[in-house]
């Protein structure tokens, strides 16, 4: 399938490791010219090494989207470079995990979630609209993650935060679909990634449980049987990139081996 991305221009964040990168690897292998940023500066240049045999033009750029400055920064230097932005997609680190009651969360630990992921997203969303409204074109795919609608008291924290960029999301794309941008939320659920094997690990330490062990019974609670690769959540990614995709906006797509329980 012709997904009609050739030269489309995608900054993608949070683009070094993870679901990231085999993010900008897809939209690399369909013809999109891409701006990737990152806030570790040898990861970042490992996925360019890894990207720039694709034939797409890529531009690495160490930044932390959670920032204000270096998100002004990084739309800046696309727009400077490709004179125009199509497609965003918003991918950031969320919250840690947490042992502590509800109760005991104080304030920082919330203001870090709201100040953070949620934010960096928001920030970045407003940064690009004027280009893709004025271009009358654009697709904004957010990353957020199951725990947006499937509590967890050990995702409290994320599940606050990922609640509220899906509500953004809804409200955002009914207000810019008038000049055919669409902005939709993708939701992986336990995915392969580096960050969640490091989980793992300290999760196995503190159980004295071998990582083995724990992986068997993650991947039992899964229906189809394991946990997700990287590169099926880039899959639907690139899907919602491209004009296949034209009428779909507004709208939260798990990726989850169907681990979700909610039938909305």
């Amino acid at each position: 399938m012709d997904l009609g991305l050739t030269q489309k221009v995608a900054l993608v964040t949070g683009a070094s490791a993870g679901i990231g990168y085999s993010v900008a690897q897809k939209l690399a292998a369909e013809g999109c010219q891409l701006i990737i940023c990152g806030r570790n500066s040898e990861r970042l240049e490992q996925a360019y090494q890894g990207l720039v045999s694709s034939q797409a033009k890529v531009i690495p750029i160490l930044a932390d989207v959670q920032n204000p400055s270096d998100s002004q920064r990084l739309v800046q230097e696309a727009l400077t470079q490709f004179g125009k932005i199509d497609i965003l997609v918003n991918n950031s680190q969320g919250a840690t995990f947490s042992n502590k009651a509800v109760e005991n969360l104080s304030d920082e630990d919330w203001l870090t979630v709201f100040e953070g992921k949620l934010m960096g997203y928001i920030r970045m969303t407003n940064l690009v609209l004027p280009t893709m409204k004025n271009q009358q074109w654009g697709r904004i795919i957010n990353i957020v993650g199951t725990s947006g609608k499937e509590p967890s008291s050990r995702l409290v924290k994320s599940g606050v935060g990922n609640a509220a960029l899906i509500n953004f999301t809804k409200t955002v794309a009914t207000e810019v679909a008038k000049w055919n941008v669409l902005v939709n939320c993708v939701n992986p659920g336990l995915i392969d990634t580096p960050r969640h094997r490091e989980y793992l690990e300290v999760f196995a330490q503190k159980e004295d449980r071998k990582i083995e062990a724990i992986i068997e019974g993650i991947d039992n609670t899964i229906p189809i049987g394991r946990r997700g690769l990287s590169s099926e959540v880039a899959n639907l990614v690139a899907f919602l990139s491209s004009e296949c995709a034209s009428y779909i906006t507004g709208v939260t797509i798990p990726v989850d081996g169907g681990l979700s329980t909610g039938a909305f």
